[in-house]
This record gives structure tokens, sequence and C-alpha cells, in this order.
């Protein structure tokens, strides 16, 4: 029996499967900034080491290392490769997220989104510490609360997490696009070897725009910021309707 495509591969695919895990707890923590910078830097460092592990599995097998080339030259040309070619040691500290992350505060009616407008969000703090400041904002600011939800809508969060290195680019879709990018050069590979082109797909990917946001009560931002509970008022409602 020929021995499989894939097991000529075992180091570089072994590691570009680690980095689809590291890509789902950005996903997961994307509302937490220490839980998402921690991921994004395991991710980082996984996938500098995919081509590494690529040329290790292709030591013996100079005519597979020619054909790819085309799709190395791909990888080396990302933006986050890039960066990791002039740094090695590349890592997003605490403070890298200050200067280019933003966010912005609104309202959705259902699945649709009714206003939006521009609130710090600070990199430090976690959306829903950032929800907590905006609701004690809108306290004291008529304005503010005017801005804020009314009976048919709820309040929502969003967020997008940048970097100076990679100015006006969401770091998750920056992550996305070298994981896709690696996975074409280790396609190009299994090919080469004689077996199927890789499913780079990814069904399991969440909607990006669904991760950047957050949804919150309406209820709870009523009471909390209001005083008033809608259901206390509804069943009032209620009553007065069926006297």
């Amino acid at each position: 029996m020929e021995p499989c495509a894939h097991d000529n591969l075992e180091l570089s695919l072994d590691r570009w499967q680690e980095c689809h895990w590291h890509l789902h707890q950005m996903e997961g923590n994307y509302h937490e900034p220490d839980g998402f910078r921690y991921s994004l830097n395991s991710f980082i460092r996984a996938v500098k080491e995919v081509p590494l592990k690529l040329h290790n599995d292709l030591q013996r097998h100079p005519e597979v290392r020619a054909k790819i080339k085309p799709l190395q030259d791909a990888v080396s040309g990302n933006d986050l490769f890039q960066k990791l070619g002039k740094q090695r040691d590349f890592i997003v500290h605490h403070g890298g997220l200050n200067p280019n992350s933003r966010g912005q505060i609104g309202t959705t009616e259902g699945t649709k989104i009714k206003l939006t407008f521009p609130f710090a969000v600070h990199p430090w703090e976690s959306s829903d510490e950032a929800y907590e400041r905006y609701k004690e904002i809108c306290r004291t600011n008529k304005l503010m609360r005017g801005l804020g939800p009314d009976c048919d809508s709820a309040p929502a969060l969003w967020r997008t997490w940048m970097i100076p290195e990679f100015p006006d680019r969401d770091l998750l879709d920056v992550a996305f696009e070298a994981w896709t990018l690696l996975g074409e050069l280790l396609s190009g590979a299994v090919e080469a070897f004689g077996g199927e082109k890789l499913d780079l797909s990814m069904p399991c990917r969440h909607d990006p725009a669904l991760v950047r946001i957050k949804r919150f009560s309406q209820r709870d931002f009523f009471l909390s910021v209001d005083g008033i509970d809608l259901g206390e008022e509804e069943r009032k409602w209620r009553e007065r309707r069926a006297q």
C-alpha cells in the first residue's frame, strides 16, 4: 500500500490544524481583551512554525519543493508573514492594541441594525465593562439616552481589534487570511504527493459581523438606566386592556 500523501506532511499539517484551533479561540474571546490577545499570540507562534515544519517535511522531496515555490512566495508576501520575517519574536503586547482598536455603540431591532455611533471601547476593557460605562453615561446624559434603545430596540456594542502593523484591518481577518494562504501552500504540497486538495472552505468560521457585535438585554437596560421594569409595565398594560 502506498503511503498517504498526508503522511509526508505530518508535522506541518498538525501545526496548521493547531492554527485553526487558535482562530476559533480568537473568535470566542473577541470581546475579552486578554483572552483575545493570548489567543492571537498563540496563533502567531503556531502560524510562523508551519513553513518551518513544511521545510522539515520536504527535506527529502526537492521535486515537491520546486512545484510549490509559487505558493511559498505568496505566503512570504502576506502582511503577517512579512512582519514575522522582519521581527522573528513578534507578538502583540498589551499596549499594542491601544492605538488603532475602535468601537461603536447603538441599537438593533431583531437582526437589523437601527442606529450606531462611535463610542470609545478601550482596548484594556471587556465589552461588558464598556457597556456598563455606556449605561452610566446614559443615566446622566439625556442626549446619549435619547440615542439609546426604545421599546422596539435593544442595545448593542461593536468593536474591532487593530494594531499599527496592519492599519485598517481587523486582526481576525488578518489571521484567517494567513491561515488560508498556508492552507493553499499545504494543499499544493498534498497534491504534489498525489493526494486530493485540502478543504479550505472553513464552514465552521463565524460571520465576522456577528463576531464583532455583542448584544445586550433591552429589559436590563431600561431597568438599570431608567428604573423601568418592562415586564411589569407590560403586565399592567395587559391588566388595563382586560378591564
